[in-house]
């Protein structure tokens, strides 16, 4: 991921820690996931169409996959929380500090 954002120079990870707001996105969508797909497959199980491996492997895949998948997008989510709740200005000594693009690290 880029330090800023090449058309606004809005600085995304402002401090060490920055991103600990899109694990707990990511991970209440992986729950969320898991939730509808357990969900799915119980009543299902309850109607007796899906067998118990079927279940633990959906919910397993699920587990794995959606994290991984979702936590780009978390990121994203995040920094625009953030862009809107300090109404995309600088805020603190660290975003002066940080470098421009074009300029050596």
């Amino acid at each position: 991921m880029v330090a800023r954002c090449p058309r606004c120079d809005y600085l995304f990870e402002r401090e060490e820690g920055f991103f600990l707001g899109a694990f707990v996105i990511n991970f209440a969508v992986t729950q969320l996931a898991l939730g509808i797909v357990l969900a799915v497959l119980i009543a299902l199980e309850a109607s007796g169409g899906a067998p118990l491996d079927v279940i633990v492997a959906a919910a397993v895949a699920v587990a794995v996959l959606v994290p991984v998948v979702f936590y780009p997008f978390s990121k994203t989510i995040w920094a625009a929380i953030d862009f809107f709740m300090h109404g995309g200005h600088a805020s603190s000594a660290i975003e002066q500090r940080a470098p421009r693009p074009g300029e050596p690290r």
